[in-house]
This record gives structure tokens, sequence and C-alpha cells, in this order.
């Protein structure tokens, strides 16, 4: 790849990789660039080190500026071979949060270059890891240098290139039993004018007990110990010769204990916002903060480990039980923060009791990472208790406000096409693949939503599979080889604006993916939901809510819902279950808000003479009423609507998301026989993944239904533990269907109890997944 592209500031050129890219023996070169950025994919979830996918052996900028290297993985072949080399006067480079391998050097660059940045990157095995020469103001800053043999320099700067920041670096290169020939960090003395050296870690590694290998060279001396820099040159205040305890298989196991946790120096020049992985700093809340900058408990080194201690389903600082709480326990308790350190080190010294207010208590040791989720939004005292191995006790409290999301109607609104190339790439995604769908700030979408209310249609399938919007085993949208299929899903939205959505199936296959937005959730005040008991508000077939005749094709129905009994007429949208059946042809179903014209985007697809339903979250408009159209162009069907809830300024219940997890898998052990009622739980404190504490009484499960080895054609209703069976389905199914609909489903106890009944003759088998629910405050 030979780039020689010349974007702007405003418009920069930004080459980003979808998905694994392996350019073998190739060379990406840009010469005379300028406002370029090339980025690879991102490995969203997972800890993995040096797992980067953009995968390309060198990498040479030449003559070129503003250039943004981000996410890549890089390589030198041989020993002679350079991975990124930066040259001829080239300006405003940045080489960010990559894989950098190999044998040979991992960054080199050259002299007359200005504003280059080294940052968040992972280097390991390599002769050379940084070498500078002659290009002064260079930032090395944040990265992580492993297995770089003891005869080689981890970091070398020299020939005049002064003013340059070596911060926050974690360098852990192997000694051996032979000659000191190597040094860790080199600053030669026609490069220390102006040139700052502090909040490393610095460790070569001990072998046999023995360390041959030079931590620091500065101006042609050699020091062996940070103190001893220090009292020569002032240099290296901060920089600490312990063992980072790193894990190259799965980072976040490092320790509390480890020295880069909580110690990073956040205003170093060229520091990102976001580490190797694309994550903020979070600090450890069961450590003490020796860092310094805003945030000071970012972590040295290009991974910040997690060490969240996260009070969900709102977001806490590290404050909410964390090192200020902590800190003024361990001096209640006449134990002063460096001894606090000292003692945590041995990883048995103290345990922490948490009250955290809602009847729900926890006991935890030094390295564990509380988490609690509150069943209902509202503020909270959390009492903190420390004990200490010698008998000695302290306890502070701190208040915290957790507060569930409101939802504001928005829609349908498509966002996402990949037959066309909106919100992805024009190509089909692959099985075992996916992408990342912005959903924030795109439209009316506002920048702090939590979650989004979107209808998700695999089509132009090719084998059988499922999409997935949280990575999981847990499916949104089932489908099968030339089908095409929808379902709806509240989806939670990351820090960063953005959904996963994720392709499984065998390897090979590949579907088209569409996704309509028909609401979005925030923590700012909006509409807040109420459950209401099933109710069937139209069936085209006996004439309810409608006259009794098949709605035709290219033409909607107007349904009222402001007149509904349990509906009041402020009521700005609906949950409802909708149902297309006895279709003449092939066709699909919009659901709108009455009045918006004719829609474009989908809720369910049907077939000749199949009955096919979705549940659906639909704006109400202005006249109260909302609109079902049939978008088949010929094919009459008739259509049924059943809702159970509504949305609306004067509702009691905010959305409270949770991590997803299966509440139900009759797989495991025997789903409902054809005719028969059975009870599940869907927040019992046994399933595993569960909130820690009970679903608030009466709290109306947003979840996902599954039904699969299905022995013949039926259906399923899904109602409240204890109460009157209605008259309405909650999914429709076919025998030998995998078939999954969202259920916005009521429920009762505080273990979230419903009564699954199989309309069938036939045994089936059926499958909750949890994404979140309904509570009041």
């Amino acid at each position: 790849m030979d780039i020689t592209s010349v974007g702007t500031a405003a418009a920069p050129i930004v080459f980003q990789a979808q998905g694994p890219v392996t350019l073998g023996n190739g060379v990406l070169s840009l010469d005379g660039a300028a406002y370029v950025t090339i980025e690879g994919p991102r490995s969203t979830g997972s800890n993995s080190y040096l797992t980067h996918q953009f995968s390309i052996d060198s990498i040479t900028v030449s003559s070129s500026s503003h250039i943004a290297l981000d996410g890549l993985r890089a390589i030198a072949p041989s020993a002679t071979a350079t991975a990124v080399h930066v040259t001829s006067g080239s300006s405003d480079v940045t080489v960010s949060r990559d894989t950098i391998i190999g044998a040979g050097t991992g960054v080199l660059v050259d002299s007359g270059g200005s504003g280059i940045d080294v940052s968040e990157d992972g280097f390991s095995s390599l002769a050379t890891g940084v070498s500078v020469t002659g290009t002064p103001g260079t930032d090395i800053v944040s990265n992580t240098l492993v297995d770089l043999p003891h005869t080689g320099t981890a970091i070398s700067v020299a020939g005049g290139s002064t003013g340059t920041s070596i911060e926050n670096n974690i360098v852990a290169n192997p000694s051996s039993a032979g000659t000191t020939d190597g040094t860790s960090i080199s600053v030669d003395s026609s490069s220390t004018a102006g040139t700052a050296l502090d909040y490393n870690v610095v460790y070569p590694t001990p072998i046999g007990g023995v360390v041959d290998q030079t931590p620091y060279s500065w101006a042609g001396a050699s020091y062996t110990t940070a103190a001893a820099l220090l009292a020569a040159t002032g240099q290296g205040a901060h920089d600490l010769n312990a063992d980072p305890q790193l894990n190259a298989a799965t980072v976040a196991s490092i320790s509390p204990t480890a020295p880069e946790v909580n110690s990073a120096n956040a205003s170093a020049p060229g520091m990102l916002d976001t580490d190797y992985f694309g994550e903020a700093c979070t600090g450890d809340g069961l450590a003490a903060v020796t860092g310094t900058g805003s945030p000071a408990f970012c972590a040295r080194g290009a991974i910040q480990p997690v060490f969240t201690t996260t009070v969900t389903p709102a977001a806490t600082s590290v404050d909410a039980l964390g090192v200020t709480l902590h800190s003024s326990i361990m001096q209640t308790a006449g134990v002063g923060a460096s001894t606090y350190t000292v003692a945590n080190a041995t990883a048995a010294a103290v345990r922490y009791a948490v009250d955290w207010g809602d009847g729900q208590t926890g006991s935890y040791g030094p390295t564990d990472v509380p988490s609690h989720t509150y069943a209902s939004a509202g503020t909270y005292t959390i009492t903190d208790t420390a004990a200490l191995t010698t008998g000695a006790t302290g306890s502070a409290t701190t208040a915290f406000t957790a507060s569930g999301s409101d939802y504001t109607p928005y829609g349908p609104v498509r966002v996402l096409d990949t037959r066309s190339g909106l919100g992805a790439a024009k190509a089909k995604l692959g099985t075992g693949m996916y992408f990342s769908l912005k959903v924030a700030g795109v439209g009316a979408i506002p920048s702090g939503v939590t979650a989004v209310a979107i209808n998700l249609t695999a089509t132009d399938t090719t084998v059988n599979g499922y999409l997935s919007a949280d990575g999981t085993s847990v499916s949104n949208v089932n489908y099968r080889s030339g089908q095409t299929v929808a379902n709806n899903a509240i989806v939670p939205v990351s820090s960063g604006g953005y959904i996963n959505i994720y392709n499984v199936g065998p390897e090979g296959g590949s579907a088209d993916v569409i996704g309509d937005v028909t609401g979005y959730f925030t923590n700012t005040a909006a509409s807040q939901y109420a459950p209401v008991p099933l109710e069937r508000i139209l069936d085209t077939r006996k004439g309810t809510g409608a006259p009794k005749a098949q709605v035709a094709g290219g033409s909607g129905v107007p349904v009222a819902i402001a007149g509904i009994d349990s509906i009041p007429s402020n009521a700005t949208a609906v949950a409802v279950h909708v149902t297309a059946v006895d279709g003449t042809g092939n066709g699909w179903v919009a659901a709108e808000p009455d009045g918006a014209g004719t829609p474009t985007t989908s809720i369910l697809n049907y077939l000749k003479s199949q009955t096919v339903s979705n549940t659906v979250i639909v704006p109400v408009g202005p006249d109260g009423k909302i609109e079902l159209f049939n978008g088949g162009t010929k094919t009459p069907v008739d259509l049924i609507a059943d809702v159970s809830g509504y949305f609306s300024a004067t509702a009691p219940d905010a959305y409270i998301p949770v991590t997803p997890y299966r509440a139900v898998d009759t797989r495991e052990t025997a789903g409902p026989a054809g005719g028969e009622t059975v009870q599940f739980p869907l927040g019992n404190d046994d399933i595993p993944g569960a909130p820690s504490a009970a679903i608030a009484s009466g709290a109306t499960m947003v979840t996902n239904i599954t039904v699969t080895d299905t022995q013949g054609n039926g259906y399923l209703t899904v109602f409240p533990a204890g109460t009157t069976q209605p008259t309405v389905s909650n999914l429709n199914y076919l025998t030998g269907q995998t078939v999954a609909n969202m259920g916005v489903l009521n429920t009762t106890r505080d273990t979230a109890e419903i009564y699954v009944y199989n309309g069938s003759a036939a045994h089936t088998d059926v499958i909750f997944d949890v994404f979140g629910y309904f509570a009041g405050s």
C-alpha cells in the first residue's frame, strides 16, 4: 500500500479496517501524505495482549505530516528490519495503540522531524524498541515494552533529540547470566537538555537471580536504580524498579498491587485519553493513588487494567467506593497510606464489608472488585468497613444516586443497511465477524444516549445463524439460509456511542444487516414506562380496532391508542406485539406513528400463509394513534396487535439495563409440553449473571424469547405468574423453526416470575435472555 493522499484538518482521510487484515510480506508507505489516519479494528471486550488484527510487515512515513497510525500490528521480520520508520523530516506523526513486534527495531525516528508521539503501544521481542535520532520534542509515553533481549536498548534517544518526554512507560526486559551489555532507557549527552524521564516502571527481569542489563544510561553514565539516577541527574523522581506483574495472556489479571496501578502522570505530553484497547483510565478503587494529573489514578504502560469499582446502572467515579473512601478508612484505623499499600501487597491483610444501602451487603478481599446493581433508582448510603489482620477496623460512608433511563420516541429511522453502505461498509457481514455501529450523535440521537430501541433485520442470508447485539451466546435475530427475518431489541450503548452487532454462524456464511431505530434512552427526564394487562387492540379477522377486513397491500390501518382505558392520552409510545397472519403472498409490515407517511422501514417480514410476529416499541402520533402498514404491494394480510405497556411523562418506571444473561433454557432441563403452562423466574439470585440484588417486585423484564426444537406448529403466551392467562400470544412458530421475539414482560414477585403457556399440541424448548428491566424510583 503506497499512500500519497493529502487531506485537511477539517476533512482528514481515514482508512479503517473492518475486520482482520493481513498483508503478508507487505509494506505500508506514506510518502508526501498529509492528514491521513490508518486504523485497525478494535478488539472490543477482549483483554488479550498484542492481538491487533491489521497486520503488516513494515510501515514507512516519509516527508509526511499529520499522520496517525492507530491500532495496527507492525512487524520487523529480521534483525535489520524496522516495523515503523518515520523519516525525511516528517512532522506531527502519532504512532498509537499499535502492536509492534519482530526481530529488529520497533519504531525508528530519523533526524529532522518534529511533533512525533509514540503512545500506548505494545512492543515485544525486538532488538530495539524505540529509537529517536535528531528529532527534538518527541513524546515516548505510556508504552509497554516486554521481552526485548538483554543485549538491546528498549528506548534510545540520541543525536540532539532534546526536549523528549519519556514517561509512564513499562520496560521489562530479560537479563541473562552474562556480561552487562544492554540498556533499558538510554539518553545521550546531546539529548539531555529539556528531556524529562519520569513515572516509568523499569525492571530488567533477573534470570537466576542475576540482573545484567543496565536500567538507565544518561549522558553516557550508567545507573542501576532510579534512586541513583535521581541523585545524580534529577531525573526519574517517580520511576519504579519493581516487577510490573504483567500477564501477556490476560491483562485484566494484573494484581492491584502492581506498581503501575494508580501511579501514572496523566498530564504527560502525548498521553492519550484511551489506552491500547480504547479504554479510559478507571483506577483501582482498593489501592492508594500515587499518580498525578487529571485523573490521578491512571496506570502506567499501554493498558489500563480493568479494576473499576462500579455501581451500576449509572456510571460513578472511583470515589463512590474508591481511593478517597478507602484512604479515610485506613487513616481512621490508624494506618497510613504507605502502610496500606504494603499491607495490601500481602493480598490477605485486609477485608472490606460493604453495606450497599438497599438491604444488600457483601464481603470483599483486597483484590476483589465490588460491583452492585440497584433494583430501583434512588439515592443510597454506602457504608464501607475495613478490617485489618491486626484487629483494627474503620468505616466510611458515601452517597450514591442510581438512576434509570427515560425513553424518547424517535422515528422509525434507518441507521444501518449493509446493502447500501448506510452506517457500515457496503458489504455483507460474514459469520464470526462484527461491526461497531455509531448511534450517538446520529440524526437527533444525543451524545448521552444509554440505550436504543432498534429493529434488526437479517436478509440475503447464506447459512443458518443469528445476530447478536451483545457478542455472546445471547441471540437477537435467528435466521435460516435465504430467509429475511426481523426482531426488535433494546441495546445498551457504549460510552463511545456505539453498539456492536455480531453475525454468528458456520464459517463462510454472510448476511446483510438492517437496523431501524424507534427510540432512545437517556439519563435525562423524558418518558417512562408503565405496564398494562395484555390487551388485544387490533384484530382485522374479527373487526377489533378496525373494520373486519384484511389490510390491502400498500396501505395501512390506524390503531387508536389514546382511547384505550388502560392507556392515558399523553402516551408517547406503546409496547405492542404485532402478528401478521393469512397473508395471500409475501410481504412486510411496518409500524410507525399515525400520519408519518409511507414507511420505508419494516418490523417483520411474512411469507404466503405464514404466521409471524414481533414485539416493537412504536411512537404514538399526534392524533393518539399508531399505524400498521402492509408493505406487500399485492398481498392482503390480517394484522393483530396486543399492547403490554406504554411510555409517558407521568409513567412510573425507568429503564435499568443489565449485562445480558440467560435466565431460562429448557434444553438443559425440560421444555413445556403441548398445552402445558410452566412457571419460571427471570430474576432469581441463583441464575448465573443475574444482578446480585433482587429485581424490584413487579418489574417489567426486557427479554429476548426464543423457541427451538419445536415439535409442532404453535405459539407462546407469556404472562405474570399467579394471574389469569390472556387470549393473546407473544411468539408464533412452525414445526422445526427456531424463532426469536423481543418480550417486554410483566412479572410478579421480586424474582420476576412468569407463566409460559405452550399453545401447541407438542413439546417445544424455550429460552429467555434478559437485557434489562423497567422499575420505579
